[in-house]
């Protein structure tokens, strides 16, 4: 065998081995649990991948930040036209005073931790966007399956009741009633595979589309979760925890950074140069100079009063992310409250006596114990009264995610 056969086998073997990678890394996910779904945001999310690049592009301002000025060198050749020429070489380096290149560096540490903040309070809202989105389509899947059950119900009653309007038990009228009462739940059904659609959209955008297919299964059940904080422990735990009072308090750190960094600036700069000659006599000599400005009206003032209304202006930022906190955990605990009650209500009182009233009617129904009006009745009840409480459940879920959001932290019981 030649060596160019030899490279052609070895070259369809390569090829060969790589094509299971390359199948694998582009297979896409088809079930969706909640854990799965905040794997792949951290990792997918769009707009957490570019605030992640934000940061490695701040992280690069340490460099420049932490750079030296760069030498000088000027070169200059006189007396062309004459018998004889001169020749001045001249090379400066720059001292910075003051500490400058330190308070640089200061700034620029500062800058970079505000933005690591920031990546992390970016992940705590995707993470809320995920759960919330997460759960709005479990909602819609128990609205179709609601939607689907009572269909089913329906047709059973319709079928039965096909073949005593063909017996002449009953009129044409009351089958036909039936019916046109099955176009409310075609309607949920169809509203539910629409909203199951919309969401599954918003769910795959936020972790990565690409990453996951278009069908895919979300697994997951909407069970009930209570709450074990309370107020001053959620604000407590809030305060020590949440990333953009930590940046914030970043950012007023860099702001007193940047004020040193102006004082800095307005020391004087010194340039010690050295000059080599070549004279019209062909002497060679040399000298040394020093190179410096003279900071008669510009002493930097403006820069530093400008940091100096820095600090007041993020420091009652600061405070002001103080009280929207507060606030938040606030109004998401009173939410939660209220839906707890709510959820709990229906679960334990109405959704019981909803379903034992629609049990009952159709079962006297189906023997004509009772009217088509109270069968109709007792299913719309049922409907209505099983719609709340997945809205309800859904509702308090969404509250939970928010408290939990706003404390940057489980809340679990």
């Amino acid at each position: 065998m030649t060596s160019v056969s030899r490279a052609l086998v070895a070259l369809v073997t390569l090829a060969v081995c790589a094509l299971p990678l390359a199948s694998g890394s582009q297979e896409r996910a088809t079930r969706l649990t909640l854990d799965d779904a905040l794997r792949l945001a951290e990792r997918e999310n769009p707009t957490l991948r570019a605030k992640r690049f934000e940061l490695d592009v701040t992280r690069a301002g340490e460099i420049t930040a932490g750079l030296r000025p760069n030498p000088s060198a000027s070169y200059t050749a006189e007396k062309f036209g004459g018998t004889a020429q001169e020749y001045t070489v001249t090379i400066g380096q720059t001292l910075e005073l003051g500490g400058k290149r330190g308070r640089r560096l200061d700034s620029a540490r500062a800058a970079t931790r505000v933005t690591r903040f920031e990546v992390d309070d970016l992940r705590r809202q995707v993470f809320a966007q995920v759960k919330r989105t997460f759960t709005d389509v479990l909602v819609a899947r128990a609205t179709l399956a609601l939607a689907e059950q009572t269909l089913k119900t329906l047709d059973d009653v319709e079928r039965i009741q096909r073949f005593r309007a063909e017996r002449g038990d009953i009129s044409e009228l009351e089958l036909t009633r039936i019916q046109l009462q099955r176009f409310a739940f075609e309607r949920d059904a169809a509203d539910a595979r629409q909203a199951i659609a919309a969401t599954t959209i918003a769910l795959r955008a936020l972790v990565g589309a690409a990453s996951v297919a278009p069908d895919v299964e979300v697994i997951g059940d909407l069970g009930f979760r209570d709450v074990g904080v309370s107020r001053d422990e959620a604000v407590q735990r809030a305060l020590s925890a949440r990333p953009d009072l930590q940046a914030a308090e970043a950012t007023r750190d860099k702001a007193k950074a940047d004020v040193a960094l102006a004082r800095a600036n307005a020391r004087w700069d010194i340039t010690p140069q050295l000059e080599y000659k070549r004279s019209d006599s062909n002497e060679h000599t040399f000298g040394f100079g020093l190179s410096l400005p003279l900071r008669v009206f510009d002493r930097n003032q403006g820069e530093i009063a400008r940091t100096q209304a820095e600090v007041d202006r993020v420091t009652a930022q600061r405070d002001a992310t103080v009280a929207q906190i507060v606030s938040e955990i606030e109004t998401a605990l009173s939410a939660v409250t209220t839906l707890r009650q709510r959820v709990e209500s229906l679960r334990n009182v109405y959704l019981p006596k909803a379903e034992q009233a629609r049990n009952t009617v159709e079962f006297a129904y189906r023997r004509g114990g009772v009217s088509l009006l109270d069968f109709l009745d007792a299913q719309r009840t049922y409907r209505e009264t099983s719609l709340e409480h997945l809205r309800a459940l859904g509702n308090y879920w969404s509250a939970l995610y928010q408290l939990e959001a706003a404390v940057a932290g489980p809340v679990e019981k």
